[in-house]
């Protein structure tokens, strides 16, 4: 359907800059600054601290953690050296100076650059693949879908896998599909270089393994004599390029066993509280796609992926034959998380891809169906599309509410603020290491905690520490206390909870007997980021804090 390679190449280009330049508005996000020394997203340290195992120069790529892949860590560490070698490194002798944090800092922003370029990769991945079978319409707005999905934006401005896997992903889509108007050799060419995007993907995420199902049916709906070969090939390089890109499957077997089974375990068993008696995966995740897409283009990509498999479109087979296996596959889960959704949106891309094409082929009433597409990658219904993600970019390009709290705070430097939970990224930054990560020793913690200003309390008793234990309000008695959405929301949710996991039992009583108490003795006195978003990995860039001031005080 493609007649104007220029105008194609000109619209690419474009759809790629824009994506770029609308990932990097924001990307400062949460980074260190006067008031806390570490990143607010949880994982980049975690991430970044495995990264630095790999020495590239030494032939050493088992960084000794695999609950995903090595790929991005690998990539993270070339970024690191490159950093080093033109702004300086890290302290040998401190690694928690200025000089290091620094450091750290820098090469947090070079992942989160890497992320970026894999974002907008990604939308001018998917306008190639769609603009072959939906013309130069259709691939254009099925970028867009790509390109102003709130929810993959923001995780594009993160140091972490997410979007590189997704890039990969589609990567290996597109020369999936490339295998359907082939001859014999292109074909086998094509497979391979799927099979290495497949791979690659899965050495980043391990579900991205999973992609080899557009390529099988692709490769088979070809109809050549050469399918069985050609889907065995790009299995093959699939496997090798899992091996290279994770080499610790074979030379850390056993730490990559151990470390693999947890991962399996964890997205079968849940994460903590976090998805405790939330709905199936199968209804959540059709939520994560509402909020983190919109509510059309969802329901607009499933119905053009669908209406286009009834036709027999052999894209569509590929396509919706993995997006059908992976949502079975994270349905079933029990984490749902919103980032694990992105694998998706080059079905939902397609289906409106499709349904752009047919509608402005037809004419008539069926144009509306372009019109229902531009509506929601506009976001006209204020639920998703790019005015959701202008919202979010607006709240990352502004102060983190958990620093105007700790500004406000500060005002009152004598006056001791409590804690109902173990600090952690969650918490207001009082002192500069409260987000320190948790592989940092608890004594470690607490004696930074000494430099808290103002004054910061934990109750400390004889036996172990516990979150929101009532004595901190009926015992301790600090003048104000500070909390965040991340550390009472699911506890909230949960009151009356009467299910199996008995230590959930516990900590949902005790946190409904904290806030009885909390609300006894202390008055609401200021709270911060009242709109947001409660699915945990959008909160982080926008969690709601309260601070309460004791009755009288």
């Amino acid at each position: 359907m493609e007649t104007r390679p220029r105008i194609g190449a000109f619209i690419g280009a474009g759809l790629f800059v824009f994506a770029l330049l609308l990932r990097l508005v924001g990307i400062g996000w949460g980074m260190r600054n006067d008031l806390h020394d570490w990143s607010y997203h949880p994982d980049e340290p975690i991430i970044q601290l495995y990264s630095q195992r790999i020495e590239p120069t030494q032939g050493k790529f088992t960084p000794g953690f695999y609950n995903y892949g090595t790929f991005y860590l690998t990539t993270l560490k070339v970024a690191s050296d490159v950093v080093a070698g033109y702004t300086g490194g890290p302290d040998p002798k401190n690694p928690v100076s200025d000089q290091s944090l620094s450091f750290y800092s820098r090469v947090t922003f070079a992942g989160r650059l890497i992320s970026a370029l894999a974002g907008a990769g990604t939308v001018l991945i998917v306008f190639l693949t769609l603009r072959r079978w939906t013309g130069l319409l259709g691939g254009a707005l099925g970028a867009l879908v790509v390109a102003v999905a709130p929810a993959f934006v923001v995780h594009s401005r993160f140091q972490t896998t997410d979007v590189l896997a997704t890039f990969l992903l589609a990567a290996g889509t597109y020369a999936a599909l490339q295998t359907l108007d082939a001859d014999a050799k292109r074909g086998l060419r094509a497979a391979l270089f799927s099979g290495l995007w497949f791979g690659l993907s899965a050495g980043t995420k391990y579900t991205g393994i999973l992609g080899l199902v557009t390529l099988f049916v692709a490769v088979f709906a070809s109809k050549r004599p050469t399918a069985v070969r050609e889907s065995l090939a790009g299995l093959g390089t699939a496997i090798l390029a899992l091996v290279v890109s994770t080499p610790g499957v074979l030379l850390d077997r056993a730490k990559f066993i151990e470390d693999f089974r947890y991962e399996m375990w964890h997205t079968s068993s849940g994460h903590g509280d976090v998805f405790t008696n939330t709905p199936s995966g199968f209804i959540q995740h059709l939520i994560n796609l509402m909020v983190g897409v919109d509510p059309i283009l969802m329901l607009l990509g499933i119905a053009g992926l669908g209406w286009a498999a009834y036709k027999r479109k052999p894209e569509a087979l590929a396509i919706g034959a993995f997006f059908l296996l992976y949502y079975i596959l994270i349905g079933r889960a029990e984490v749902k998380f919103i980032r694990y959704t992105f694998p998706l949106l080059i079905g939902l891309a397609a289906g409106v891809a499709w349904a752009v094409s047919q509608g402005h082929e037809r004419g008539g009433r069926w144009k509306g169906l372009v019109a229902l597409a531009i509506l929601g990658i506009g976001g006209l219904d204020f639920l998703g599309g790019m005015i959701s993600t202008a919202r979010m970019t607006a709240w990352m390009v502004g102060e983190d509410p958990r620093d105007t709290a700790a500004r406000y705070l500060k005002q009152s430097p004598n006056e001791a603020v409590g804690l109902a939970r173990d600090p952690w990224f969650w918490t207001v930054p009082l002192w500069k290491e409260a987000g320190v990560p948790r592989f940092v020793p608890v004594d470690q913690r607490r004696l930074d905690m000494q430099s808290s200003v103002p004054p910061a309390v934990l109750h400390q008793g004889p036996e172990s520490f516990s979150d929101f234990d009532i004595r901190l309000i009926t015992e301790d008695k600090p003048p104000r206390i500070a909390m965040t959405s991340f550390e009472y929301f699911d506890l909230l949710r949960l009151k009356g909870y009467d299910g199996p996991n008995e230590v959930t039992k516990i900590q949902a009583r005790e946190a409904d007997e904290f806030f009885t108490a909390l609300r006894k003795d202390y008055d609401p006195e200021f709270v911060w980021g009242t709109d947001y978003i409660p699915i945990h990995d959008l909160m982080y860039v926008r969690p709601q804090v309260q601070v309460w001031k004791r009755k009288g005080g």
